[in-house]
């Protein structure tokens, strides 16, 4: 396992995990206080202010492992700086909304600093469209930038109901884990093991929970940010250079399920003339709300889809060595029928009711049956 031991790792993950719930009990009361909370709105139909603290919780928690050095950590200076922007930047938005292009100035910023200190870039495409290797040379830079600010945003408009973002981080966080210890990936492993801990102590306070009437917590763009930075930081390291441990088409797959949906809500808000960054109600989770669904059944339906693409791009590349560009035409289309589906969101509706009352007989049977 290179220079990490068994007992390395499993102090890394208590700690990480124990350090993120000391520091959301710690900061409940101090966001109270100092009004860092979110408030009920037309959008947001959560009760009472809610203390938008999870961000800056796993924030801490890496900051304290790394600068304490509490274990045999590889220190990785480009990260912590980049993060800080992405947290700082996260954190000014949540306290006073910020204008949609300073926050696209820090991202790019946090992304520049991940590509040109970090060394962490997208150098080529692989075998994509089966006309051989593609290498993006000049325009390495450009488009790596491009991937990051997009993944950071991803997240953000992820971050919809309760558990949805954290339980989706935690996912691809868990899978990079076993990934990186599969294959003795050094350079990602300790970040994978600090963060899975930590969104998983997160979720604590903000995954529904039967007889609790609310989170205790939110992400905020913060937490939003901070997790979609971390993630595009671990698989674009994980799907380049010579030590790569799955090809690029592979982590296209990992975080299918909110490019997905951050596609098509974009592409859908252009087409209508609004501004890609426009906020609405019109994401996958809002179309399953409106159908009926409860939050954990929708919580159920979009986990066990980000899991599954995750999975079905693994398998493709691991288990079963698939070509690339046999992997990215079937992720095409996915992307086509997602579409098909977003833009008719309401007979999508319609197929979804029917499927819930559907299911919901079956059970009524069931129960009479027992009975």
């Amino acid at each position: 396992m290179n220079n990490f031991e068994t007992s390395d790792l499993a102090v890394l993950m208590s700690s990480s995990f124990f350090i993120t719930i000391a520091a959301m009990i710690l900061l409940r009361p101090v966001a109270f206080k100092i009004g860092l909370t979110d408030k009920p709105s037309s959008r947001k139909r959560h009760h009472g202010e809610i203390p938008m603290i999870g961000g800056l919780a796993i924030y801490l928690c890496i900051a304290c492992i790394i600068l304490t050095q509490s274990v045999d950590v590889p220190v990785n200076v480009a990260f912590f700086a980049a993060v800080t922007i992405i947290v700082v930047t996260g954190l000014i938005d949540d306290f006073k909304d910020l204008n949609f292009k300073v926050r696209l100035a820090a991202e790019i910023v946090a992304a520049l600093i991940m590509i040109k200190w970090g060394g962490i870039e997208i150098s080529g495409l692989g075998n994509l469209l089966g006309f051989g290797e593609i290498q993006l040379g000049m325009f390495s830079t450009v488009f790596t930038v491009f991937a990051i600010v997009g993944g950071i945003n991803a997240f953000n408009m992820l971050d919809g109901i309760d558990g949805l973002a954290g339980g989706t981080s935690l996912i691809i966080y868990f899978l990079l884990s076993i990934l990186c210890l599969i294959y003795n990936s050094a350079e990602s492993l300790p970040f994978c093991f600090i963060l899975a801990p930590a969104s998983a102590a997160f979720l604590l306070f903000n995954f529904p929970i039967p007889g609790r009437k609310k989170a205790p917590a939110f992400l905020g763009d913060t937490g939003s940010m901070l997790l979609g930075f971390t993630i595009c930081w671990l698989v674009i390291s994980a799907s380049q250079g010579d030590n790569k441990i799955f090809s690029p088409v592979t982590a296209l797959w990992l975080i299918a399920a909110p490019v997905l949906d951050t596609l098509c809500i974009m592409i859908r808000r252009i087409r209508k003339g609004r501004s890609p960054f426009a906020p609405d109600r019109e994401h996958f989770h809002h179309i399953l709300q409106v159908a009926g669904y409860g939050r954990y059944a929708i919580l159920f339906i979009i986990l066990s889809f980000t899991a599954s693409l995750a999975a079905i791009g693994l398998a493709g590349d691991i288990l079963f060595n698939a070509p690339e560009w046999v992997m990215f035409y079937l992720f095409m289309i996915i992307f086509a029928i997602y579409y098909w589906g977003m833009s008719h969101a309401w007979e999508m509706v319609k197929v979804a009711r029917h499927l819930r009352e559907h299911n919901n007989a079956l059970e009524m049977d069931e129960s009479i049956r027992s009975s």
